[in-house]
């Protein structure tokens, strides 16, 4: 067999949409949004050499059921020729965007649409499958011959959000004890004259910097740190959110638009600084001695030619996590009733809409708990693809929803790759992906999340070690 020549190409499009679309993931602001702060984008990045071709895509969007994920795959796989399975398209999850997870509640789909508003995001999404699938095309056709590198550094912008109170509730707070994920994965990519071509980077906190008083549409931090490194470097730049499911930002929920800025930019700068430590060219330090009015000691890079990359490879798995069992019947009825009647008397107090809709989100998935109990369904699994590929000694892996800090950490730890990229809200979004502690004490991730996301109960203790098992596979897959 021959040398092979990895290529790469890249190409974005604006993907925001009409303002006074509603935007998901804040469960109290289910009015319009009435402005854009900076457009949404979509990039995607083609890898291939003449065996292996892999497509990565940046969306700023909250995230996007697991049927639409793969009908957007199936689209891009068919439009460059590749397989489904080599496609990630990933979400930065960004909760100032539009409602593309449609399985899930908070969504005009099942709460509350105003008239037109489901048809306006259906014509939306449709429109979006094809011009995902196009952009993926576009990136294709410029691919030319390339090099990566890759590097590795940190930004303590994050911490981890399941604080525990004095009561003994879980909270989604700071606790400055619980673990973190800081660094700051860069791969550069360079045509072979060491030019760059695009940044794939990343980091593992909500992009949720913004609160549930901004009805403005915007891509969050992400936006930020792709702004911040494409001035400075002239790189496209590409953001995958990594495993955030328990990380907040330092600066959460906010009303102060700077802070939005501030925590973008720390990332940014630090994937700025990588990228120009990173040399792609193969070469040498050579020494020289020399004189001028003192004697020098002179040290040069010495390129030379070499080949592009050594292995190119993707894979995928299956994986299965279950679900806790669901209620019984009498219990199923109970919690209708007491979500029912919480929300008639939300209503003849006058409660505002905004304020009472969590309410109404409730009764809606009690409704849907009850319906699967009266079928006979007692109990219930999620099943989605994990996937990866690998580009020398890069990594990047990537899961559906939102997985704990804890799995992206152990994923790490397994790999024998020289770095590592973990991603969350890739391919999908479905539920969080909890520690044993969390689903044991509670908590957002395993209680308010399970009724967003319209799972009937919460996943199973043992849901990390699972994942992390599946992962180790997918690496070895890799040999990774």
């Amino acid at each position: 067999m021959g040398e092979l020549t990895l290529t790469a190409g890249v190409a974005r499009i604006d993907i925001t949409p009409p303002v006074g679309f509603r935007m998901q993931g804040l469960m109290r602001r289910s009015g319009p949004s009435v402005g854009v702060e900076s457009p949404l984008h979509a990039t995607a990045l083609v890898l291939a050499d003449e065996e292996t071709k892999v497509v990565v895509v940046d969306c700023d969007l909250i995230g996007l059921d697991l049927p639409l994920a793969n009908t957007i795959r199936q689209a891009i796989g068919d439009r460059v020729q590749t397989h489904a399975h080599n496609v990630m398209v990933g979400c930065t999850h960004t909760h100032n965007g539009p409602c593309t997870s449609r399985g899930n509640l908070g969504g005009p789909h099942h709460a509350a649409p105003r008239p037109g508003e489901i048809e306006a995001l259906d014509e939306y999404i449709d429109d979006l499958v094809v011009r995902l699938a196009r952009l993926a095309g576009d990136a294709d056709d410029k691919r030319s011959p390339a090099r990566s590198a890759t590097g590795r550094g940190r930004a303590a912008v994050s911490i981890n959000r399941e604080e525990l109170a004095g009561d003994g509730r879980v909270l989604v707070g700071r606790n400055p004890d619980g673990p973190t994920d800081q660094t700051v994965d860069v791969m550069r990519i360079d045509n072979l004259e060491g030019h760059p071509i695009a940044v794939l980077t990343g980091y593992a906190a909500h992009p949720v910097v913004m609160g549930m008083n901004d009805l403005l549409i915007s891509p969050d931090f992400p936006g930020v740190v792709r702004r911040t490194v494409e001035k400075v470097t002239g790189a496209t730049c590409l953001y995958m959110t990594g495993a955030a499911g328990n990380q907040a930002t330092i600066s959460f929920l906010q009303d102060d638009w700077g802070e939005q800025e501030r925590i973008g930019g720390i990332v940014g700068s630090e994937a700025a600084r990588l990228f120009f430590e990173i040399e792609t060219r193969p070469h040498e330090v050579v020494r020289d001695v020399g004189a001028s009015l003192a004697n020098l000691a002179l040290y040069h890079k010495s390129f030379r030619d070499g080949p592009t990359h050594r292995i190119l490879k993707a894979a995928r798995r299956e994986a299965t996590v279950p679900l806790q069992p669901l209620p019984s019947l009498e219990e199923a009825k109970s919690a209708l009733d007491e979500a029912t009647k919480t929300l008639i008397d939300m209503k003849s107090r006058q409660v505002p809409p905004d304020d009472r809709y969590p309410a109404l989100l409730v009764k809606v998935w009690a409704e849907r708990v009850l319906d699967k109990v009266k079928a006979g369904q007692t109990e219930a699994s999620l099943s989605f693809d994990i996937t990866g590929f690998r580009l020398d000694d890069f990594v990047l892996v990537g899961m559906p929803g939102e997985p704990f800090v804890e799995i992206g950490l152990a994923v790490k730890e397994l790999s024998q790759a020289k770095h590592t990229m973990f991603a969350g809200y890739c391919n999908g979004t479905m539920a969080y992906w909890p520690t044993p502690d969390t689903v044991a004490n509670g908590g957002m991730a395993v209680e308010a999340a399970v009724k967003t996301y319209g799972n009937p109960t919460p996943p199973v203790s043992e849901t990390v070690a699972l994942l992390v098992t599946q992962f180790s596979q997918l690496l070895k897959d890799l040999d990774a």
